[in-house]
């Protein structure tokens, strides 16, 4: 039995060598020509629409991409320019304020020297209007000072004086 199977495995072996694994023959041109029409039919149907989408769709996200690019920058430039301006809006608020406020320390220093001065005025108007009562007093007090006097002597002493 081992010579049997020896002999089957060597016939087998002398049939794959003699037989080639590709049979080249009259096929192979008909393969290759329907090849070649599917590949024409495809291309022309399917391959070309397909990478013509493609393109476009492709040239469409890059313009996209492009305007996106374009508008960033464009806004970064708007933000830089918002920023200049708002810190000139912000220096000139700052200098409105310190103007006004020394503009209002002016006013109320005129102010108070005013009114220190129309006190001071008031003041010395009260005492030269009070030391002419004084002096009115006293001319009005000493003419009638020998009537007061003989009046209280005759009162304490129970005679004229």
């Amino acid at each position: 039995m081992s010579s049997t199977m020896l002999f089957l495995a060597a016939e087998t072996s002398v049939l794959l060598a003699e037989t080639p694994v590709v049979d080249i023959d009259n096929t192979v041109f008909i393969q290759a020509g329907l090849f070649l029409f599917l590949m024409f039919v495809l291309n022309f149907m399917l391959f070309k629409p397909w990478l013509e989408v493609r393109d476009r769709r492709a040239a469409r996200i890059g313009g996209a991409l492009e305007e996106a690019a374009r508008l960033r920058e464009a806004a970064g430039e708007r933000e830089q320019d918002y920023d200049t301006r708002l810190a000139k809006a912000r220096e000139q608020a700052i200098e409105l304020r310190s103007d006004s406020r020394r503009e209002a320390e002016g006013e109320e220093a005129r102010i108070v020297g005013e009114a220190r001065r129309e006190a001071a005025n008031s003041l010395d108007q009260t005492k030269a209007q009070l030391a002419t009562e004084v002096d009115a007093a006293r001319v009005t007090l000493g003419a009638r000072v020998d009537a007061l006097a003989g009046d209280i002597t005759k009162q304490v002493l129970g005679r004229p004086a």
